[in-house]
């Protein structure tokens, strides 16, 4: 095995990556893992934002933790998969620690867009949010596996190729 850890990350931790850590945990099946979520930037401990607690509970998902933590060095290891729910935040994620390798969910999902952060918005903003990260995750599950049996290797070239590609197609789009 590859990973033994997941570790979803998002700007705060008190919404974005609380959601995904609990959708993961409530969908995931295969080999046991450790999961968690952590945000960038948590001055100290806070509760999760209540809105994302409420929609979580309407759709049966059990929160595992209602704080939000900061991310550490101890947090990552060898063994850690990391999934950053925005590309905005994988790269002040990668600032902070450039020897961890993070994925985005879009990306591990196939999707071009990232998860919107409802904060501050109502609360079909945030049915929204846990619809596309529900989305997300289910699509994600066969990577998220691979990575973890070790049948996938997704290094920093292919992300890099693929990111590559993904503007070239942008780019092509718009000429049209």
């Amino acid at each position: 095995m590859r990973y033994d850890r997941v570790v979803f990350v998002c700007r705060d931790n008190s919404c974005l990556s609380m959601i995904a850590e609990n959708v993961f945990i409530h969908r995931y099946e295969g080999e046991p893992l450790n999961v968690a979520s952590r945000g960038i930037v948590v001055l100290f401990e806070v509760p999760c934002n209540p809105k994302a607690e409420e929609v979580l509970t309407r759709h049966g998902v059990e929160m595992v933790r209602k704080t939000c933590l900061e991310i550490r060095s101890g947090d990552i290891t060898d063994s850690t998969l990391v999934i950053v729910l925005k590309e905005s935040d994988r790269q002040k994620f990668l600032a902070r620690f450039p020897y961890a390798q993070a994925f985005t969910l879009a990306w591990l999902a196939g999707e071009d867009t990232d998860v919107h952060d409802p904060y501050g918005g109502a609360e079909a903003d945030y049915e929204q949010c846990y619809e596309d990260i529900d989305r997300m995750i289910g699509k994600a599950i066969p990577a998220i596996r691979d990575l973890i049996e070790d049948k996938r290797d997704l290094n920093s070239s292919e992300l890099f190729e693929k990111e590559i590609m993904e503007e070239e197609r942008k780019d092509d789009s718009f000429r049209m």
